[in-house]
């Protein structure tokens, strides 16, 4: 695991500059790592204004647009995520182990939620404001109805999950 540069004692240089040791980095956890190898942006601040303006670039995984935010101070607790939904598409089914919310921000469409061995999809429909959770370990997908693409604001324990296992790929 990378921890970055060596941290080494310095020596006082003048009264403005204090000896000691250097800056010491967080180490990358697991999130972090997957995060990274998503291949979109990473938002870290504070807090985000406006989602609308954040920059999108295609994600594979979700087969949308996306950029990841994490806000300061929730590292590892708590990850967030903007993904776009192609106009009249969708976006790949997915199941994952921890819990999912959205916000939608922009567009109209349903999900579709289903467990493996039933194979009965349950559908809802969703538009701009509405909020909806995705059930642990159920398989689900986004389907946009209209032409304009949809954009939706994701919560995520994620963090938390992938931190405890160790693991992205459980």
């Amino acid at each position: 695991m990378d921890h970055g540069p060596a941290v080494k004692w310095q020596e006082p240089t003048d009264n403005k500059k204090k000896a000691g040791y250097g800056k010491f980095l967080r180490p990358k956890t697991p999130y972090d790592i997957f995060m990274e190898e998503q291949g979109i942006p990473i938002y870290r601040e504070i807090g985000v204004r406006r989602v609308q303006d954040l920059p999108l670039k295609p994600w594979k995984r979700m087969g949308g647009n996306g950029t990841f935010i994490q806000l300061l101070g929730t590292e590892g607790l708590w990850g967030c995520y903007v993904v776009e939904v192609p106009g009249a598409g969708t976006l790949n089914a997915e199941r994952h182990l921890y819990e999912e919310l959205y916000l939608v921000v922009e567009g109209r469409g349903s999900t579709e939620v289903w467990t493996d061995g039933n194979g009965k999809k349950l559908t809802f429909e969703w538009q701009r404001g509405s909020l909806f959770s995705i059930p642990i370990n159920v398989q689900h997908r986004i389907v946009n109805a209209t032409r304009s693409p949809a954009l939706l604001l994701a919560g995520t324990t994620a963090p938390n999950a992938m931190n405890l296992y160790s693991n992205t790929d459980f």
